[in-house]
């Protein structure tokens, strides 16, 4: 797994071989085949660990504190820093292995889910104008995802206060429009 993790720094998933990563360890291709089925399989270990450190972060908000949708965004913007390459691995394992990509709609469908109680509780307490939960739900984590990924894969040096300072504009604008811009948002 640290194999893959170390190549995929330096290329994209879909130009990995498993004799590339086993010569990367220095181990032969048949303990591979002891632990893996393929190279989707060790990116989904790789995700796997990422999604446990993530869900340890959230876990610690407060949703009542205003200040919420801020150190979200930013914990995103720091996941993309640290593991862009891994998820970008995910999305093109995605597009080359029905079984990943039915987990990759899966964890779509999770993260629209959450955005979606988020901004129904925002309409309950009064900050969030009405509107289409589920459908603008859908739109803003796939805004999220596509930008932040292309971001990685143009340049995984990403500025990092500048993706934040994006996102919560789109996000603030629409979730909590009283909210004032912010000027000095923390990227990690």
């Amino acid at each position: 797994m640290d194999a893959v993790s170390r190549l995929l720094g330096q290329r994209r998933f879909h130009e990995l071989t498993i004799d590339d990563v086993m010569q990367q360890a220095g181990l032969s291709r048949t303990v591979f085949y002891r632990h893996f089925a393929s190279l989707a399989d060790v990116v989904l270990k790789l995700l796997d660990g990422l999604l446990g450190d993530v869900a340890a972060e959230t876990e610690q908000s407060d949703p009542r504190d205003r200040d919420v949708l801020l150190r979200t965004l930013a914990l995103a913007v720091g996941v993309f820093r640290r593991h862009g390459r891994v998820l970008l691995a995910f999305d093109d394992a995605a597009r080359l292995d029905m079984n990943i990509a039915i987990l990759y709609r899966g964890l779509a469908e999770r993260t629209v889910e959450a955005i979606t109680e988020l901004l129904e509780r925002g309409e309950r307490e009064g900050h969030t104008p009405p509107l289409d939960t589920g459908e603008v739900a859908r739109a803003l984590a796939a805004m999220n995802g596509g930008y932040l990924l292309d971001l990685v894969a143009r340049n995984p040096e990403f500025d990092t206060e500048t993706a934040l300072e994006t996102l919560y504009t789109v996000w603030s604008r629409t979730t909590w429009p009283d909210t004032p811009a912010h000027s000095e948002a923390p990227a990690d």
